[in-house]
């Protein structure tokens, strides 16, 4: 054979041999990256390790769940690593085609494998190095190559405990969801995302599995939620309302009270799809300017219409902010309107649902929270059925008229509530509750004047004085005691922790904002009270305040972090030496608190 010929003899040899096909696979894919979720790691620390691999267009690999049984599974293998314990990485789902002649589940172009891992406690501070290996085949429409192994290796270091570490990377790590070890179990469960138990309403633990609970507890609580300061101008009117429809038609009356049940219940659905599946924060929603005005003018509009100004000629379109009580159409925008004025008052009341819905497949978290919305719905469609519940509020004449007048005085206060955020930065936040107490006072004066206008016995005269003075003093006692500041707040940076830690200081953050009644109920009874106040004083706390009434506030990303539904109150604990802080999520006590920080200041104490 002439020479010529045995070279192109060994040349189609070689292209046409198992070989060639391993250096084509090996073309067709690339490590484009491994990394950590943190720059540096201390002891105990949790972190996730992300490694993406591309694989070029025309080719595939199988998923690490192939749909054949013969076909070889995409899996990564982490090295074993004396400081570092691994969890079980987390793949992408695959895509189904059709290939080969069979129904098939694969990887195309990126694909992205978190895994789950903690540095163990006795890990000592030096350099760290986590490897291990990607393990795939890869085909193309026709056939497939050769397995292959590809390697990665990522280089860090183990600090020690206390010293600052910083995030890194968010991008490549935004879909990752943030309750991952809540079920891996071990130390990892402890730390980060929802914990394997939640605790209801401070007794009743709420398991993993512990479905009738949940749904059971969630009813309770949506029915809870009609006793809230948001909601409480609406349940009279509404009582009012079904009565009046129901003197001409009781079944229109039920109908009318199945709508507004359904505009509650929808929008508890909406805002789970939002929450739970969208991974949106539970009271971001409030944070956005537009929704705010919205709210402020629909109040406004009702205040003004319930207060009677409706009798004489407004422009048509401020009628029109208003739902009407004999349609069905202003049922269901009633019952919207409902549920969307109760969720700033009511995060405290449902956050270990709320992060346990988290926890759970989207299926069963959605359909948990709108069993929220069918509690907060049952009493109005009650209220339909059995209308003769709403008799003993006054129907006609002057009473009446004066009852939906002082429920008008709701409406404002709850306007000015909303208000807060456009209010506060002419007035200052302590003068901005000084102006809803002289909308309380002005309500006073109202019943009192009112009163005696068209009462002529003495004892509705004196009842109503009763009631104006216990409105002023009550509303005067709550403000007083909402604008006490025991000790000045600093904002929050990531600077500003960093500094104190540095100091080897126990640091308490508050996540906040205008618009969260209940977390100015956490900051009045837990934050001033004199157990907290003196716990800061005598252990020299930092205190920083995250405030989140801006839909663009720097603290949203810090608080996602932290917490699994970004739900607010919320107020965390660093002590130095502690990786994670210790997280009071929801209503809490100043007990609560003033053990977290008698625990960081221990930690403190024994870093020194």
């Amino acid at each position: 054979m002439r020479p010529h010929a045995l070279i192109l003899s060994i040349l189609l040899l070689f292209l046409f041999s198992p070989l060639s096909r391993v250096a084509d696979a090996s073309a067709n894919t690339q490590l484009q990256e491994a990394t950590l979720n943190y720059a540096a790691l201390q002891p105990g620390q949790q972190a996730v390790v992300a490694v993406v691999l591309d694989i070029k267009p025309g080719f595939h690999s199988q998923s690490h769940k192939p749909t054949v049984e013969a076909n070889i599974p995409f899996m990564l293998e982490p090295a074993a690593s004396p400081a570092v314990k691994f969890f079980e990485p987390i793949y992408p789902p695959g895509s189904m085609e059709m290939l080969l002649g069979s129904l098939q589940s694969v990887y195309s172009g990126k694909v992205t494998v978190y895994l789950p891992m903690q540095v163990k406690a006795d890990a000592k501070p030096g350099p760290l190095k986590i490897s291990g290996t990607l393990e795939y085949q890869v085909c193309d429409k026709n056939q497939c190559y050769a397995p292959q192994t590809t390697p990665f290796t990522i280089e860090t270091q183990i600090v020690p405990a206390g010293q600052i570490v910083e995030l890194q990377h968010a991008e490549l790590f935004k879909d990752l969801d943030p309750t991952i070890f809540s079920g891996l179990g071990g130390g990892a469960a402890q730390a980060a995302g929802p914990p394997a138990e939640q605790k209801l309403f401070g007794h009743f633990v709420l398991g993993h599995n512990s479905y009738l609970l949940a749904f059971a507890a969630a009813f309770l609580a949506g029915i809870m939620f009609n006793a809230v300061p948001c909601v409480l101008p609406v349940l009279p009117l509404k009582a009012i309302g079904f009565y009046e429809v129901s003197q001409h038609n009781r079944g229109r009356c039920i109908a009318f009270g199945a709508v507004f049940s359904a505009g509650v219940i929808m929008s508890f659905g909406v805002l789970a799809l939002v929450v739970i599946v969208g991974k949106y924060g539970w009271g971001e929603l409030y944070s956005n300017v537009g929704f705010s005005i919205a709210i402020v003018v629909i109040l406004l509009a009702m205040a003004i219409g319930t207060f009677g100004f409706f009798t004489i000629n407004l422009p048509t379109s401020v009628y029109n902010f208003t739902p009407r009580h004999d349609t069905y159409l202003g049922n269901f925008l009633y019952g919207v309107l409902t549920a969307v004025l109760s969720t700033p008052c009511t995060f405290g009341l449902f956050l270990g649902l709320l992060v346990w819905a988290a926890s759970q497949p989207p299926t069963i978290g959605v359909a948990l929270v709108m069993m929220v919305g069918v509690g907060m719905a049952f009493p109005y469609f009650l209220l339909s059925a059995f209308p003769e519940l709403a008799r003993r509020f006054p129907r006609t004449g002057p009473w009446s008229e004066l009852v939906k007048q002082m429920m008008a005085f709701l409406l404002l206060g709850s306007a000015i509530f909303f208000a807060r955020r456009f209010i506060a930065p002419f007035t200052g936040p302590d003068a901005f509750w000084w102006i809803l107490f002289g909308v309380a006072v002005l309500a006073a004066v109202f019943l009192i004047a009112k009163t005696f206008t068209f009462a002529k016995s003495a004892t509705p005269r004196m009842v109503s004085a009763v009631i104006a003075l216990l409105l002023v003093g009550g509303t005067f006692a709550a403000v007083r005691w909402i604008v006490a500041q025991p000790y000045a707040w600093a904002p929050y940076s990531q600077e500003a922790l960093q500094t104190a830690r540095k100091q080897n200081r126990v640091v308490v953050v508050e996540f906040t904002a205008a618009w969260c009644t209940t977390c100015q109920y956490v900051e009045a009874n837990a934050l001033h009270d004199k157990l907290v106040v003196d716990a800061v004083k005598q252990k020299n706390v930092e205190m920083l305040r995250v405030d989140l009434t801006s839909r663009s506030a720097k603290g949203w990303p810090t608080l996602k972090e932290l917490s699994p539904v970004a739900a607010i109150p919320y107020t965390v604990v660093y002590g130095p030496g502690s990786g994670e802080p210790q997280k009071l999520a929801g209503i809490y006590s100043a007990k609560d608190l003033t053990q977290a920080i008698d625990r960081a200041g221990r930690k403190a104490v024994a870093s020194r």
